[in-house]
Formats: C-alpha cells, sequence, structure tokens
C-alpha cells in the first residue's frame, strides 16, 4: 500500500493508465479483478453497461479499442475514494462503426480493502465548435 499522499496519487495514476491499457490488450483478466461488483460505465452516446455487460463487450469484439492515450490526468483522493478526471486520445470501432475522437473522461475508484476497485466511468466525446 501506498505510504504518503504523493504515492498513493502515483499508484492511482498508473492503475487508470493500467485500466486504460486493458481495453487496448483485451485484458479481461484485469477488468474482472479491477472493476467492482457494482459498477456502471456511462459511454458517449449515453449507453449504460455493467461490469458484465463491459467486459461482454470488450471480449465479444462489439468494442474494439487500438488506442487508448491519456493526453491530460488528473487526481483527486477523498479518503476512501478517488477521482480521475482527463482526457484522452481513442481509436475505438464500436459494432463495426469508427467511433475515434478526443475524449473527456471521469473515473471513480474506491477503497475496499487494500484494493481499489473501479465503481463509475463515464467518457465525453470533445467536438469542435
Amino acid at each position: 500500500m501506498p505510504s504518503s499522499a504523493n504515492d498513493l496519487m502515483e499508484h492511482l495514476e498508473a492503475l487508470n493508465l493500467r485500466w486504460m491499457e486493458s481495453y487496448v490488450n483485451r485484458d479481461v483478466a484485469f477488468l474482472e479483478q479491477h472493476l467492482a461488483d457494482e459498477y456502471v460505465s456511462t459511454f458517449p452516446d449515453g449507453a449504460v453497461l455493467d461490469k458484465s455487460g463491459e467486459i461482454n463487450a470488450l471480449s465479444s469484439g462489439t468494442v474494439i479499442l487500438s488506442e487508448m492515450r491519456p493526453t491530460e490526468m488528473t487526481v483527486q483522493v477523498y479518503g476512501d475514494a478517488a477521482v480521475i478526471t482527463g482526457q484522452s486520445t481513442i481509436k475505438a470501432r464500436v459494432k463495426d462503426r469508427d467511433e475515434s475522437g478526443e475524449f473527456r473522461f471521469t473515473d471513480v475508484w474506491v477503497r475496499h480493502g487494500e484494493r481499489w476497485l473501479a465503481v463509475a466511468s463515464q467518457v465525453t466525446r470533445i467536438t469542435t465548435q
């Protein structure tokens, strides 16, 4: 377990980066281990998936990510909860449609004993005005 506030923030940032990489690598085992049972994800189109739905979308090939690269990330810790916000470049196909672009994200982690689990995520497309 990280020993200082800075260590904890670095640990959570690294964990969030590994989470992003797990989608590109189709690492379902990482998701099984790091998404809380009550996890919920809200997608740019407003679709909402729970843990099993998100894992199924990735493992079935409904969602294919070839890149998920953060261009900024901020970690805020609130006791046993953390909120990570940022921006990322995503190259994705969803149901054979190109859904690539620049996105803002908010990820919420909660400490369960000695482990941190993701409980919520929301991704919003950045549109040019």
